[in-house]
């Protein structure tokens, strides 16, 4: 049975700062708005659709990572090459008798080698070190922002009280992240396995908030289309 060694480290708080100003966001907005609307049959003039809110949200994304070692013995068999006039092996007191060859190979004359199977236990250990990452849904993400001292802002947590009315948490718990962390670090079972020791070692749990401003837009009949713009990569989403 697998356990969390030590304790889990509490979650550490990063806010992203945005590489967009507002008038950049803008600019974006207005130079993608008609491609949002736009469909096969019809294309709508630029002057049928505009903006009517702009605003800047803080996104959750988390970012887990952990090590995971197993310590375990398992009953394997090896098949080991003897000399042709061995007829068996003894370890220990434990005699191990050569293979019988079949059909064809019994016929090949003297000089094959003989071999032989030994029915034996090995010392494994594995250790596996990993990351997970999720957006404020609970998706599971690559997680493409580089942790530079540029990129993040000093006082995080000033910064989400200052905007605390448009922060979207993360939807997952921490509970349910450690659980699909952990699923991603353990190794499949294997067969034969006997005295298994199991460990698992949660390093970091980081909230990273990422500037994303929306742009709600209506165009031709009152349609409503929402666009996304992550203000750090410069991306429309």
């Amino acid at each position: 049975m697998s356990k969390l060694k030590d304790t889990v480290p509490k979650s550490k708080i990063i806010v992203l700062k945005p590489s967009l100003d507002y008038d950049e966001i803008v600019d974006m907005v207005e130079s993608r708005k008609v491609k949002i609307f736009q469909t096969l049959l019809q294309k709508p003039k630029r002057s049928d659709i505009h903006i009517h809110s702009t605003k800047l949200f803080f996104e959750a994304f988390l970012l887990l990572s952990g090590k995971y070692t197993a310590d375990f013995i398992r009953e394997v068999d090896h098949t080991i090459t003897v000399d042709k006039n061995v007829k068996e092996l003894i370890i220990d007191g434990q005699s191990y008798p050569i293979l019988q060859k079949k059909g064809v190979l019994s016929k090949l004359g003297s000089g094959r080698k003989n071999k032989v199977r030994l029915d034996v236990q090995e010392r494994l250990v594995i250790e596996n070190e990993d990351d997970i990452a999720f957006d404020h849904h609970g998706k599971e993400v690559n997680l493409s922002y580089k942790t530079t001292a540029k990129l993040i802002e000093k006082y995080p947590k000033r910064i989400l009280d200052d905007n605390k009315d448009n922060v979207k948490k993360p939807e997952i718990t921490i509970d349910g992240a450690i659980k699909k962390l952990v699923s991603k670090l353990k190794k499949p079972a294997e067969s034969g396995i006997k005295s298994l020791k199991e460990d698992i070692k949660i390093n970091d749990i980081l909230e990273v908030y990422v500037p994303i401003y929306e742009s709600r837009l209506i165009g031709p009949k009152k349609k409503i289309k929402l666009l996304r713009i992550d203000a750090v990569r410069k991306k429309i989403l």
